[in-house]
Parts: C-alpha cells; sequence; structure tokens
C-alpha cells in the first residue's frame, strides 16, 4: 500500500478582529485595565490569596503610569 503525505498548511496570516465599535483612545483603555486589575486585586485579597493580590495590584500601577503618560 503506497504512504500518503498530506502537505502542511501555511500559517494564516494574523488579523486584527473587526469588532465594529470604535478605538479607544489609549489613556481611556488604560484606565479602564486600571480598575479592573484593581478589582481583580482586591478579590484575590478578600480570597486570602495575597501573592495573587499583590500581582493585580502592581499591574494596576502599570495601567496607572501608562495612562499618566510617565515612564515606569
Amino acid at each position: 500500500m503506497p504512504r500518503t503525505y498530506s502537505i502542511p498548511s501555511r500559517p494564516r496570516p494574523y488579523r486584527v478582529p473587526q469588532s465594529g465599535r470604535a478605538e479607544q483612545a489609549p489613556l481611556q483603555g488604560a484606565r479602564q485595565r486600571y480598575e479592573r486589575a484593581l478589582k481583580l486585586g482586591d478579590a484575590e485579597a478578600l480570597a486570602g490569596h495575597r501573592i495573587e493580590a499583590e500581582r493585580y495590584y502592581q499591574l494596576a500601577e502599570h495601567y496607572l503610569r501608562s495612562g499618566s503618560g510617565r515612564a515606569a
């Protein structure tokens, strides 16, 4: 019985999904990510996960600096 070989498919180029909504201003997006990271940090702290809470608080601080235009 002869062997059959499949031709590997070429990777598809990355496409940005079109959500149909207007692009957010960079500062507005950073502010939303900041608030979300704070909420996640608070939730982890309430659950007793101190290390995960600190990770989210540090991430929130990063977003705060990104939104204000200051270098870290």
